[in-house]
């Protein structure tokens, strides 16, 4: 047992401190190695630096990098058919580790297009579930003050009702917005009833014609209305750091039919703190990572990824950690398992 965990300490701090393997040191990186683990690209530029003479091996690589990126390409698409979306995700940031040259963003884009549609679908029926809920919580809390009218409720849930429902409203006509992009018009009209009927003040008979009518047929005033209301929205996730709000705030404002000088400065800013968060979620893993925390540091790394997708830094420091955790849960079983 003492052995063991020696074991694992030492092989723990020295992957840690290292960060990779090496050509010194406890390990040393070998071009097998790397082809084994995967990693082409690491492999061919370490041919090139060590053995250019050597065609044939380099053939060899290359070879094998490209049915390695076509068998990869197709489980990614066998997962994106089965909503395996983190799976996904994770074998992608793998294959554009280890073959960064290769240039995956439109896959990268179906899964993130494939996951968002999941997402509102789903938010969708629990934001219309909610606002049947609170309509029979206003009605418990109507039914106690009548009944008790001579009595202060100093438990009164009101207050926090009220407030729930304006942010319930605000939800709801963002995922109408989101079913108008996608021409999903039945949620699209769903969505806009149930928040206008939460709170009348965002109501505008433009959108609603819109519904009605169809995407082609959204005008002006429609658009501005709601660019203006996304704008002020997403001012306000970026303040409150809000950033599964942003992101999907963020998207919405992309689409063509938003646009302007009010448009760009407000996805320059919430770009701005996408990549300040990121950077700092990086350097507290970093740190995290370096203190033998893996388990920290992956999370930190995967929140940061999420943030700023193409960062191929990103994604190289995530693999690498995922691969280091890989390593101490087999040692942790095996110690926890000795034959």
């Amino acid at each position: 047992m003492f052995k063991s965990t020696i074991t694992l300490l030492l092989l723990a701090a020295s992957i840690v401190v290292t960060g990779c393997a090496s050509t010194s040191g406890l390990f040393t990186t070998t071009t097998e190695q790397l082809i084994e683990e995967h990693q082409y690209q690491k492999a061919i530029e370490l041919i090139a630096a060590e053995n250019p003479t050597n065609k044939a091996l380099l053939l060899k690589t290359k070879t094998l990098a490209a049915q390695y990126k076509k068998a990869q390409i197709l489980k990614i698409n066998q997962l994106i058919n089965n909503k395996q979306w983190g799976e996904a995700r994770e074998i992608l940031n793998k294959l554009q580790t280890n073959q960064p040259t290769l240039s995956l963003d439109n896959l990268q884009s179906d899964i993130d297009k494939a996951q968002r549609e999941e997402e509102r679908h789903i938010n969708t029926q629990r934001a219309l579930l909610e606002a049947q809920l609170l309509d029979v919580q206003f009605a418990q809390e109507n039914l106690f003050e009548r009944i008790h009218y001579k009595r202060i409720n100093w438990f009164s849930t009101r207050h926090n009702l009220l407030t729930k429902k304006q942010a319930l409203a605000e939800e709801l006509l963002q995922l109408s917005t989101q079913a108008l992009l996608v021409k999903d018009y039945t949620n699209a009209q769903k969505t806009y009833e149930k928040a206008v009927y939460l709170d009348p003040n965002l109501g505008a008979g433009e959108i609603t014609h819109a519904i009605n009518a169809g995407l082609s047929n959204l005008n002006n005033k429609a658009i501005s209305e709601r660019q203006s209301s996304l704008i002020r929205q997403l001012n306000n996730a970026i303040q409150k750091e809000n950033f599964d709000s942003l992101l999907i705030i963020q998207d919405i404002l992309t689409n063509e039919l938003f646009s302007g000088p009010e448009v760009e400065s407000a996805l320059l800013r919430a770009n701005k703190t996408r990549t300040e968060h990121a950077q700092a979620l990086d350097k507290s893993a970093s740190i995290e990572y370096r203190k033998g925390n893996i388990s920290t540091a992956l999370i930190q790394w995967q929140q940061a990824l999420k943030l700023s997708p193409q960062d191929s830094n990103l994604k190289e420091r995530l693999a690498r950690a995922e691969k280091v955790q890989r390593k101490l849960d087999k040692l942790t079983q095996s110690d926890e398992n000795p034959d």
